[in-house]
């Protein structure tokens, strides 16, 4: 395969994917892209539009990268016109392979039509079902569960799917909804299952194919011909959305280490017992057929760390300032301990105020900052799903305290607007992130995402990719173009987007 000519529509966003993809053919202007004058036959560099041919020795040395930056387009106004030799546009022919240089002519790859010959072959295997054609419809959603399935067959690119060029006989990449081109060889044979597979896991059922009569009867009934009134697509529901919760609640603790430690050397005992008892039945073995006894075992010692870097596990509190606060507050001290030079302090829910009351007034601790407050989900966790933590700065004392709470979901602490001022900004994003309410709060409103938003960010539920808010960059779009497309596909999934206003 050879590319002859490229041009550019109309349309053009400057995004600049292309000349970073083939900069020997592109580029990318202030206002548009431009086709060099080095590597076509005119000299002349613009967009082409009179579809001057390429030079000669490029026009197959750059046919991948042109390929690719075409595919890569964000707005597909990159066209190209590709010919193949005559052994390529008919693979299926029935002249043996070496006979293919006697054509060395170039022709277009439109009269690829006569390869329907290639299904001569068919009495190889006439029982196995095999799929000619795969070509997108209209209303993709670009939801990349076809590609997941069958990378060797779909591309998804910005604003639909396509059907890869290495696939198809003519060598285009695009949706084959018109030419509706064969695939090449035996991929129909051999990726019948995952393209199968990838039309019925398809949300908008938009992938269609053809194929042989054992295929249409090996392959299950499109959803599409059942009615069902108007399609929806929930896109929550879209493989890259999909969320692996933890199974486990990480939370830094004392007394979890201790258990861990104690489980651990339960463990390495009863290890121990076993090599022992092991050891005894072979040397009864042994004695009973006259053979040496085994060699003890020998207790293997702690492998000596000379690593730099010691995982700091949590210790026992020694500090004053713990041990003050677990004199005074008694029960409501759940534990205290320290980490890597960090005091913890973990008090009952519902006594927080009081425990940030007595940090900030008495004269042996005064913490008179509260420098952060954050919050941990732990959708797992044990009587409680998160945790609020208050990190303390004593500026005159030169000292800090992390104050910290397990609270389960719905649980509303109290407020520390009224102790500390600087609560109110940090409260406000545990809520917008985590939705964590808090009482008596002055303005409990989102700060980070608009009023309105869907879900809470920082929950280990919510994917990374959001439910589709995000999922538009509009850094490279200096026409606008990308950011009118993205509204109007939002606006169609009912997607929760709206564009900035400054007022």
């Amino acid at each position: 395969m050879a590319i002859t000519k490229v041009w550019i529509e109309e349309g053009c966003i400057v995004c600049n994917a292309c000349e970073a993809e083939c900069p020997d053919v592109f580029h990318v202007t202030e206002d548009s892209c431009h086709i060099r004058g080095e590597a076509r036959v005119d000299g002349v560099e613009n967009e082409n539009k009179g579809k001057s041919p390429l030079k000669d020795e490029l026009q197959r040395k750059l046919e991948d990268a042109i390929v690719a930056a075409a595919a890569g387009c964000p707005v597909s106004v990159i066209v190209y016109e590709q010919v193949a030799n005559a052994a390529e546009a008919a693979p299926a022919a029935p002249a043996p392979v070496a006979e293919a240089p006697k054509a060395p002519e170039p022709v277009v790859a439109a009269p690829v039509v006569e390869a329907p010959k290639a299904e001569a072959p068919k009495a190889v295997a006439v029982d196995a079902p095999r799929i000619t054609k795969v070509w997108i419809e209209d209303g993709c959603i670009v939801c990349n569960a076809c590609e997941a399935e069958c990378p060797d067959i779909f591309h998804v690119t910005a604003d639909s799917c396509h059907i890869k060029a290495d696939s198809r006989v003519d060598g285009k990449e695009d949706e084959n909804r018109a030419a509706k081109a064969l695939l090449k060889g035996d991929l129909g044979l051999e990726q019948f299952s995952k393209i199968v597979a990838a039309a019925a896991g398809c949300p908008v059922n938009v992938i269609k194919y053809d194929g042989t009569a054992a295929a249409v009867s090996a392959a299950p009934a499109p959803a599409a011909e059942v009615p069902a009134g108007p399609t929806s697509w929930d896109i929550r529901t879209a493989p890259n959305r999909q969320v692996t919760a933890p199974k486990t609640a990480p939370v830094p603790s004392f007394k979890t280490y201790q258990l861990e430690v104690a489980e651990q050397f339960k463990a390495d005992e009863a290890k121990w017992q076993k090599t022992q008892a092991d050891y005894e039945v072979a040397k009864q073995k042994a004695a009973a057929e006259g053979k040496d006894a085994p060699k003890p075992p020998v207790r293997p010692a702690p492998k000596k760390d000379e690593n730099d870097m010691k995982t700091p596990f949590p210790q026992e509190a020694k500090d004053a300032d713990l041990l003050l606060l677990a004199e005074r507050l008694g029960d409501k001290v759940e534990e205290v301990f320290e980490q890597a030079g960090e005091l913890v302090c973990q008090v009952k829910k519902e006594a927080v105020i009081e425990v940030l009351r007595l940090c900030q007034d008495d004269p042996h601790l005064k913490y008179e900052m509260l420098t952060d407050e954050t919050a941990t989900h732990y959708p797992v966790g044990k009587d409680f799903q998160f945790s609020v933590v208050y990190h303390l700065t004593s500026l005159s004392r030169r000292k800090r305290l992390r104050i910290r709470i397990l609270i389960p979901e719905g649980f509303e602490p109290e407020s520390a607007c009224a102790l500390y001022p600087s609560a109110n900004w940090m409260e406000r994003e545990i809520f917008d992130m985590l939705g964590i309410r808090f009482q008596d709060h002055p303005g409990l409103t989102r700060i980070l995402c608009p009023e309105g938003w869907e879900g809470y960010p920082l929950r280990k539920e919510y994917p990374t990719l959001g439910w589709g808010q995000r999922d538009i960059d509009f850094r490279e779009d200096r026409s606008g173009m990308l950011n009118r497309i993205a509204m109007e596909k939002a606006g169609n999934l009912g997607i929760n987007l709206s564009i900035p206003k400054a007022d």
